[in-house]
């Protein structure tokens, strides 16, 4: 095992963290955000190694698309991602941007991949790993 796979491991253990996710469903989550979506929706994610997620602040719909090519390699780090399957189209200065709001195909696919989220106002968190499956009840 390598050094960064055995801390990964260390941090679980301390926080008594299960997996939830496998290599096998975030390669099947990202090919679908990547085949299926009209855009590529914005995330935050928090790693096992970090203390604070990133980016820091996530509270407003972003004119920004998510790096879903590698963005969340190496998916044993993932601790959970929080998506907002929505982004801001500015049309000028003086005309309100547009939101363009994709949450229902995004939570279509997590449904088709069977992939348990908890869904939170504009966002949808997706864990890798948790310490109580009593948060998707």
């Amino acid at each position: 095992m390598d050094e960064t796979k055995q801390k990964v491991q260390t941090v679980l253990n301390k926080k008594q963290l299960s997996s939830i996710m496998n290599n096998t469903k975030w390669e099947q989550l990202l090919k679908s955000v990547k085949d299926t979506l009209p855009f590529r929706p914005s995330y935050q994610v928090k790693y096992v190694l970090e203390d604070t997620p990133y980016p820091e602040k996530f509270e407003d719909d972003e004119w920004y698309v998510g790096d879903w090519d590698y963005g969340l390699r190496p998916f044993y780090t993932v601790e959970w991602i929080r998506v907002r399957p929505r982004l801001v189209k500015h049309r000028g200065r003086l005309i309100q941007p547009e939101i363009i709001d994709i949450t229902e195909e995004f939570v279509s696919i997590l449904q088709k991949l069977r992939i348990p989220f908890v869904r939170e106002d504009n966002t949808i968190c997706i864990y890798g790993y948790v310490n109580s499956t009593e948060i998707f009840n």
